[in-house]
């Protein structure tokens, strides 16, 4: 039996359990797993494997002269889109879209019902004992929000805000049919008119040449006063700078944004100063399950490959997600 060597670069994302690990080897015996943390990967590892699972460096492909296929354990894989990266062709790259899309549409729930309720303001002055009530911003239900990005953590989150009793506008890159969930859907050519009706806008689209600062200055400026922005997708979709002197003007009322364009974002940097921003570093996709999954969809896609299918969510190199 032909040997496949895989080589599992572990971490918060993807990190088999001694169960998962055993089912592996029940069903595929061919396969040969090394396993080893994220950062301390080997050339030598990654010379000999034919499948790795988890997020090398880009500039050390190179070195992996026997790569055919990479499975990521993340949705958005910008850094791998570039066939030069690979010392072999052709290359199959897999996404772990879907795995992620309830834990962050949660998150971003959180932070709104958070900014809504002063929650942020009220956990402040309970370090001085201060007794003081405000009103909320505004009422969740009725209130508009806009998705850019109808992939699995748009659709996730439309479907919780209808569950709030929001009104739900979306932008996605090529038409189709509207769902239930949403209550009116356009590509980017109707962006701007949405806009200008946005309560709360969220960014979830991939990150790529065309999406770029797509929320530039001209966009913040067609927002409603008062309204506020979340960025779970990347930190490259929105004009960072633009967005800050928005939010120090008052103008956009706060933020919450799980991506920057500079991470670690830079302990001088200005966002970390502002009273109606919310941090959170990367980490809405964050779950308990979610290695579990991770795992789940790559036995899926281990099953496939070695039959010679089609994978789930093979990225398009042309497309770049």
């Amino acid at each position: 039996m032909h040997t496949i060597d895989t080589l599992f670069l572990t971490g918060s994302h993807f990190c088999p359990d001694q169960e998962e690990m055993e089912s592996l080897e029940a069903l595929y015996p061919q396969v040969r797993v090394t396993s080893t943390d994220m950062s301390h990967y080997s050339r030598e590892q990654l010379q000999q494997a034919r499948i790795i699972v988890g997020l090398p460096k880009p500039e050390d492909l190179k070195h992996a002269t026997n790569l055919h296929w990479l499975q990521t354990p993340s949705s958005g894989v910008s850094q791998y889109v570039n066939p030069a990266l690979y010392a072999s062709q052709p290359i199959l790259l897999t996404n772990a879209r879907g795995t992620y899309g309830r834990q962050i549409a949660d998150h971003v729930i959180g932070e709104i019902i958070a900014f809504n309720h002063n929650l942020l303001r009220y956990h402040d002055q309970m370090k001085s004992k201060l007794w003081k009530r405000y009103f909320p911003t505004k009422d969740l239900w009725e209130s508009t929000l806009l998705i850019i990005g109808l992939g699995d953590i748009g659709t996730q989150l439309a479907l919780r805000a209808k569950a709030h009793g929001l009104r739900v506008l979306a932008v996605k890159r090529t038409a189709t049919e509207k769902p239930s969930y949403v209550d009116e859907l356009g590509t980017e050519k109707d962006l701007d008119a949405f806009l200008v009706r946005a309560d709360y806008l969220v960014l979830c689209a991939a990150s790529t040449d065309q999406t770029e600062h797509l929320l530039d200055e001209r966009r913040i400026a067609l927002l409603p006063p008062g309204s506020y922005v979340f960025n779970v997708g990347r930190g490259n979709l929105l004009d960072e700078q633009a967005l800050v002197q928005a939010l120090q003007s008052g103008r956009i009322k706060g933020a919450g944004l799980d991506v920057t364009t500079i991470e670690p974002l830079p302990q001088d940097h200005v966002l970390w100063t502002l009273d109606n921003v919310l941090i959170t570093p990367h980490a809405s996709g964050l779950s308990p399950s979610d290695p579990h999954q991770v795992f789940s969809l790559f036995l899926k896609n281990l099953g496939l490959y070695l039959q010679n299918k089609p994978l789930i969510n093979c990225v398009d190199f042309a497309r770049t997600y």
